[in-house]
């Protein structure tokens, strides 16, 4: 992981206040979460676990962009989660996971937030409501998990392709007049490692998508038009 900085007391404080997952911890709970976190910059390209490692921490990117993967037996990437500012991941050590089945690489500088597997269960005894929001949490990301394997068995690239800048728009989208804009860098590559397929077929799809006019390309920024979200 990163080398350690040290922040200021009052920016930890800010950013545990205006996260939604602790929106339910009360001051005194916040503080003890602050007396737990440790903060790291991960330089890009650089790993903040991959897998075999211990499953002891959890973490919270707080800037920057990282991906959350595996690799299939065949040694291809499949990309699980895109992360963005506020996310948590490693969250299944809270699962009973006890080494990584997955890799979680920073795309670009990024600084993210740990806390022990230990301090962090200590404080959902305390609190369940975010017990309760971990666990939705997981849920959601697992069924996210298996509705990418029923389109890689039941959907041709076209639609996995589609059905993919579909999600990314509802993740990351801003509002533009043709349409929403996906707000994050996303290049060919990174499509074909969250659909299971090869740069070059993504490349040929989504000129087939430009062309039917169901995406825009705009300064390689990828826009879906109000009439063809889904």
């Amino acid at each position: 992981m990163g080398r350690l900085i040290n922040m200021r007391h009052r920016d930890k404080f800010w950013y545990i206040s205006t996260n939604k997952l602790f929106s339910g911890l009360n001051e005194k709970q916040k503080g003890e979460m602050l007396s737990h976190l440790k903060e790291a910059v991960v330089k890009k390209g650089s790993f903040v676990y991959t897998a075999g490692d211990k499953a002891e921490t959890l973490y919270i990117l707080k800037e920057g962009k990282i991906n959350v993967s595996r690799l299939s037996e065949d040694g291809k990437e499949l990309t699980i989660d895109m992360l963005k500012p506020g996310d948590i991941f490693g969250e299944l050590a809270l699962a009973g996971e006890e080494e990584r089945e997955t890799i979680a690489q920073a795309q670009e500088d990024s600084f993210i937030c740990a806390i022990k597997r230990t301090d962090f269960e200590n404080l959902i005894g305390k609190n369940p409501s975010l017990s309760l929001t971990i666990t939705k949490l997981m849920g959601l990301r697992l069924r996210r998990i298996e509705n990418r394997l029923e389109e890689m068995i039941f959907k041709d690239v076209r639609m996995r392709v589609l059905s993919t800048l579909n999600q990314m728009a509802a993740k990351y989208g801003l509002p533009v007049p043709e349409g929403i804009e996906i707000a994050v860098k996303l290049s060919h590559q990174d499509i074909a490692n969250l659909i299971g397929s090869t740069r070059e077929t993504v490349t040929l799809e989504l000129n087939n998508l430009k062309r039917a006019g169901q995406i825009l390309i705009k300064k390689r920024t990828i826009i879906i038009p109000a009439t063809h979200r889904s």
